[in-house]
């Protein structure tokens, strides 16, 4: 049989993928058990990543190109991140295509966002506290952007499932989130290509325990 998620050769009947570390048998939504998981994780991402590297490069260099523009950079990046879970789930490559093929869930990821920011605006406004709320609620809610981005969900249904999953799977969340935003940001160090390579794995890690816990 082949695994759901790297299209690796495994074991009729295997639980878990040896190529990608995947849990082949897992029940939608249901997440893994968090010892050794996270390890596990980064090792399926960095797998997908190599499997998918110049696909992946070319998809981060025209996203950096339109990214830019106001307003529509929401939809971008929202297609963006659905081209990752399609690479994460083994239903195709990363194609350019993609980042134009996400505008049905524009409405919903633009209240979401604009909610956020204004919410944190108003937490400013509080020194050093303030800023210290505004950044957990910012890691609080980042999960909803995803479910927003996959399933099309409205944006309270997403908000609520955000907490609800960070507060279930603390610990991967916030690995992930670290994880994976310093492995996105190090291409900085090699200038605008290392962003091409390095923005890609990073949102793998964070795609990776999307799909973990991701909702029904």
């Amino acid at each position: 049989m082949k695994c759901p998620y790297c299209k690796e050769e495994i074991q009729d009947g295997a639980s878990k993928c040896k190529h990608c570390y995947s849990n082949i048998g897992a029940a939608p939504g249901q997440a893994a058990p968090v010892q050794g998981d996270f390890v596990e994780l980064l090792s399926a991402a960095l797998n997908l990543w190599k499997a998918n590297l110049g696909d992946l490069a070319v998809l981060t260099l025209i996203l950096l190109l339109v990214v830019w523009i106001p307003v529509a950079n929401i939809g971008f990046v929202a297609g963006y991140v659905r081209s990752l879970i399609k690479v994460a789930r083994g239903e195709g490559k990363a194609e350019v295509g993609g980042l134009f093929k996400a505008w049905d869930c524009f409405g919903n990821l633009f209240v979401y966002v604009l909610l956020l920011m204004i919410a944190c605006v108003v937490l400013h406004i509080v020194p050093i506290l303030g800023a210290l709320a505004s950044m957990a609620l910012g890691f609080a809610a980042m999960p909803g952007l995803y479910a927003i981005i996959d399933g099309k969900r409205g944006a309270i249904d997403a908000f609520k499932w955000s907490l609800e999953t960070v507060q279930a799977d603390f610990v991967n969340w916030l690995l992930a989130c670290i994880v994976g935003y310093v492995v996105a940001m190090a291409g900085l160090v090699l200038m605008f290509i290392g962003v091409i390579l390095s923005a890609p794995l990073g949102l793998l890690i964070f795609v990776r325990q999307y799909e973990r816990v991701k909702p029904g």
